[in-house]
């Protein structure tokens, strides 16, 4: 949370910080007291016991109350001192109804560069208008909020995509979001997340994910559609692997992405969906 003692805050604006702690227990609610006490900024903290990310998205909407936008950002990330700034700046200049900005990782050791590539996410050009986007960066406006139901979905509780699928709905309703690449929350990366197993685990969480969503999305969605693509990608990533095993871990790697991500496809199409926020 100290990341946010050095943040900027626009002129004419008022801020507030509401954390949401999604666990039995208060574990955390000390922590956030400490840091109320001496931050500039007012800070709130609440506890929602119904286990999953959706209730714990949810509960801070809830919490927001009456407010013009809400800003979003993950416990495991870091933002930077003109995040709110720039994210601001570029709602106001489009007139947005949401800003997206960029999650660049941070490794706190070294780590191979194909790790490096897994985790760094796409940038787009300042002002691009996007579909939907992920709640690690991102600012949208409350009455878009109060307009969806949830405005988290339930369905997606334990798989993830909430953010993605929330967005798309604005999206649908008229809302526009806009991308600025100048508002930065770095997420920090775990040495546990810098492993081929970790990489290979999200891969087919990322393709299992993706397909629900896209069910969701539309109500004409056949399962049964995306077997040949799903089969494709599982024999290119059989192919490609075969020579890479001679030639190096980082074209290895690509090989078992692509049948990673084929087998979460084709485990979602038999009807499994992965449980990843479940604890």
């Amino acid at each position: 949370m100290n990341c946010f003692d050095n943040l900027q805050i626009p002129p004419e604006t008022d801020v507030r910080i509401v954390i949401v702690e999604n666990d039995s227990e208060n574990f955390s609610e000390n922590v956030v007291n400490e840091f109320s006490a001496k931050s500039k900024i007012k800070t709130d903290y609440f506890l929602e016991k119904r286990q999953g990310i959706v209730f714990a998205r949810n509960r801070s909407v809830d919490e927001a109350g009456k407010c013009d936008f809400c800003c979003f950002v993950d416990d495991d990330q870091l933002v930077d001192s003109k995040w709110l700034a720039e994210l601001t700046k570029c709602q106001k200049e489009f007139n947005a109804d949401g800003v997206s900005g960029s999650s660049p990782p941070m490794f706190l050791f070294k780590v191979p560069e194909y790790i490096k590539h897994f985790h760094t996410r796409k940038t787009y050009p300042y002002g691009t208008i996007r579909e939907s986007a992920n709640t690690g960066c991102l600012l949208l406006r409350k009455e878009y909020l109060d307009r969806v139901e949830g405005p988290f979905d339930i369905r997606l509780n334990f798989t993830g995509g909430e953010d993605s699928y929330l967005t798309h709905l604005i999206t649908i309703k008229g809302g526009v979001i806009r991308y600025n690449p100048d508002a930065i929350a770095s997420e920090v990366i775990p040495k546990e997340r810098t492993t081929i197993k970790f990489v290979l685990i999200r891969s087919f969480r990322i393709a299992n994910t993706m397909l629900l969503v896209d069910s969701l999305k539309d109500k004409e969605f056949n399962k049964w559609d995306t077997m040949p693509r799903l089969i494709m990608r599982l024999i290119n990533g059989l192919l490609l692997l075969i020579p890479y095993l001679i030639f190096g871990k980082t074209n290895r790697l690509f090989g078992l992405i692509k049948i990673s991500r084929a087998i979460g496809g084709l485990s979602f199409v038999l009807g499994k969906t992965n449980q990843f926020y479940k604890v």
